[in-house]
């Protein structure tokens, strides 16, 4: 029996299951489960040959031979797969020493099959190689998406930029559209100035004329009706210098009182809203003052005149009033121009700043838009509406 040598064997590599050979390459001995590693399992590997139950061991004659004769201690076929889930390494060790009579021969009359289940450090290393294989593949996708994630970025960033170019590019245009409309509007305001003087001047040449035909013509009388005329001339030249200076934008901001800059406003368009029996009123603190560009400011009450006014032209009544008052509160200007035009439709108020939102057959939908921008961006302020009992009121705050 080869038992101690087992048992030595197992003792010094931690072995579990063995087979012993003898040089015919039978099986002469086994542990109780070493025919569940065993080809096929085999319920008595005793007598079988040792390549019929370990197919992985054909072809190594040889070698086994080596250690039947002592050429060779041992040698190991590592990592075998061993259905349905182990992994082993096969040892072969030499057995006991056959007794010759020449003691310089040194031969093994068995040798023995040692099987070292390995398989909890295999699963660990295939788990480390698959784990390191993921993480290898994970870096190459996160690498791959870095690269199309900066590419992507930078596509943005040019749609980003010509998006910022093309609103730019509307914003000037809205401004100008709005500009042009307000101009449109200020020279309609310019030739109803103008009725008055251009018609009185028309009386003082018919007058002139009649005398000269009938000869009553006095130097006097020229002088009187020329500086009439001259006069005229002077008024006419006024408003256009006026609204000329209604329209050039300040290059800084000044201080100016909110009640002066208004009534100048008052006085360039009040001859229109008086033509269409609108009433204009001007209440409130005249010291409030307001830190600004005043023509901007200008623009804005110009704009929300023009809109109470479209108002009433849509929906005329007996007594039409636009009032703008002007109110301190703490280190707030407020500017509060109340109509009572019938107010806004509650299913648009929310939207009356937005940008073509209009309701009006004719509007553009760019003059409270523009004067919102022009209070929130360019005064530091705020534009807010209401409806109220009889129309709307806006409210400026600076």
């Amino acid at each position: 029996m080869h038992i101690q040598e087992v048992f030595n064997a197992i003792y010094a590599n931690h072995l579990y299951e063995y087979l012993v050979i003898d040089e015919s390459r039978k099986i002469i001995e086994y542990s109780d489960k070493a025919f569940s590693l065993c080809l096929n399992r085999p319920e008595n590997c005793k007598e079988m040959i040792l390549e019929e139950v370990l197919p992985e061991l054909c072809g190594l004659e040889e070698e086994i031979e080596r250690v039947f004769s002592g050429d060779s201690s041992s040698f190991t076929l590592p990592y075998i797969f061993k259905e349905p889930d182990t992994y082993v390494h096969i040892h072969i060790h030499p057995g006991r020493e056959k007794q010759v009579s020449k003691p310089e021969e040194n031969r093994y009359e068995s040798v023995i099959i040692l099987f070292e289940n390995i398989s909890e450090i295999a699963t660990a290393q295939q788990s480390l190689i698959q784990e390191r294989n993921e993480k290898a593949l994970l870096v190459k996708e996160v690498s791959q998406k870095n690269i199309l994630l900066k590419r992507f970025n930078a596509q943005m960033q040019e749609l980003v930029d010509e998006e910022i170019r093309k609103n730019m590019e509307k914003q000037r245009i809205v401004e100008l559209q709005s500009r042009y409309s307000q101009m449109g509007e200020i020279i309609s305001m310019i030739i109803h100035q103008w009725k008055q003087p251009l018609n009185a001047m028309s009386i003082i040449v018919n007058v002139l004329k009649l005398n000269l035909m009938k000869n009553t013509l006095s130097p006097n009388e020229i002088k009187n009706k020329l500086d009439d005329i001259l006069s005229q001339i002077k008024y006419m030249d006024q408003t256009v210098k006026d609204f000329q200076n209604f329209f050039n934008p300040s290059k800084e901001q000044i201080r100016f009182k909110a009640y002066n800059v208004i009534q100048t406003v008052f006085d360039l368009v009040g001859y229109t809203y008086e033509h269409k029996n609108i009433s204009l009123e001007l209440e409130g603190d005249k010291e409030v003052s307001i830190v600004g560009h005043p023509n901007e400011f200008s623009q804005v009450i110009l704009t929300l005149l023009q809109n109470a006014k479209d108002a009433f032209m849509e929906h005329p009544r007996e007594d039409m009033r636009i009032v703008v008052r002007i109110e301190k509160e703490k280190d707030h200007a407020v500017i509060i121009v109340r109509d009572n035009a019938g107010g806004i439709p509650e299913e648009i108020i929310d939207k009356i700043f937005d940008l073509y939102m209009t309701t009006k057959e004719q509007g553009t939908g760019l003059g409270l838009n523009i004067a919102k921008q022009m209070v929130e961006k360019n005064m530091n302020g705020r534009l807010s509406v209401r409806n109220v009992e009889e129309g709307a009121e806006f409210r400026v705050y600076i």
